[in-house]
């Protein structure tokens, strides 16, 4: 009878057993699903991202120590530093050039080299332990030009912190990257750093060798009746009333009705477009943009001279008739 009764026990048991893994094994494929779905409904923002990280990967360089281990045989594994053509060197399959691959592309050589006469299916892994010194040129208008060594990667950004940051008369919506390619030629790129910094575009990765210029913008020249005519270089998008505020603002005497914008923009004509500051400030006129090159006159206003003259005038009869000679 006790032993009716444990097998009925154990039965009950291993029914109760295969019922949970029937439900685990449901749920799992559930869940397996649910995720494969949502993988796939966010396949192409996943492979966006995959991609901006590869093409930003460093890349090998010479002198570069790399660790490198194969799965299937632990006599391929080992520790190996790139030489000055790029090579390195590996039993088997003997020289292999990695300069300028990303660890992935070099674990992808190297096993395609395994398999082709050796191992069936090698896994390899490459992990680059020391990153050789690198340099970058930063030129033109930065405070602290000259040649600067990175470690690893260096992005844009991070070359213009080297050289001190930009001047007040940088042109920071073209930087130029100048890269040197074999058979002695160059290639130059150029970037808007004011779209980098605010996450628009991307922070390129630089190479070793890249020389970094950055010139001199175009002022905006400020002429008339203002406190401070002058040459103004200002970062941005730069609006009238901005630059107006720059040069101290307008003086008493100026007619703020008819400020005239000098620019060169349109069809490289010098065209004259003629503001009311009261009206912008009231927002019943857009406030324009300015670009580099233009030139803004503020002139006076004839009946606020025409009092200041009265004025002097009035003054100096005064003081002329004044017997102790006070003014």
């Amino acid at each position: 009878m006790q032993n009716f009764y444990r097998v009925s026990a154990s039965l009950l048991l291993a029914g109760m057993m295969t019922l949970s893994q029937a439900v685990y094994a449901e749920s799992a494929s559930s869940a397996r699903v649910a995720t494969s779905a949502a993988a796939a409904s966010t396949a192409p923002e996943v492979n966006a991202v995959e991609e901006t990280i590869e093409s930003n990967e460093y890349k090998i360089g010479v002198l570069d120590l790399l660790e490198i281990k194969v799965l299937q045989d632990v006599n391929l594994s080992r520790s190996v530093r790139v030489d000055a053509r790029g090579n390195i060197s590996m039993p088997l399959i003997n020289v292999v050039h990695v300069a300028g691959l990303s660890a992935y592309e070099a674990e992808q050589l190297i096993a395609a080299k395994l398999e082709a006469d050796y191992l069936q299916n090698p896994q390899v892994s490459v992990f680059i332990k020391e990153f050789t010194s690198q340099r970058v040129t930063v030129q033109g208008v930065v405070k602290k030009a000259g040649l600067y060594d990175f470690q690893g990667q260096a992005t844009l950004l991070q070359a213009i912190s080297m050289g001190g940051g930009l001047d007040v008369k940088a042109d920071e919506r073209a930087v130029k990257v100048i890269r040197q390619l074999p058979g002695n030629r160059t290639e130059t790129f150029v970037y808007d750093l004011l779209a980098i910094r605010k996450n628009n575009a991307p922070n390129p990765i630089l190479k070793g060798g890249d020389v970094v210029v950055v010139e001199e913008a175009e002022p905006i020249t400020v002429e008339g009746a203002v406190v401070k005519a002058g040459i103004f270089y200002l970062s941005g998008n730069t609006s009238l009333m901005q630059v107006i505020s720059q040069a101290g603002g307008l003086h008493d005497l100026a007619d703020p009705s008819t400020i005239k914008v000098f620019s060169t923009q349109k069809n490289n004509k010098n065209a004259a477009l003629e503001y009311d500051l009261e009206k912008i400030r009231d927002g019943k006129m857009v406030d324009p943009m300015l670009h580099a090159g233009d030139v803004v006159v503020v002139e006076r206003s004839t009946g606020k001279s025409l009092v200041e003259n009265v004025t002097r005038t009035l003054r100096g009869f005064i003081g002329f008739g004044n017997p102790w000679g006070g003014r």
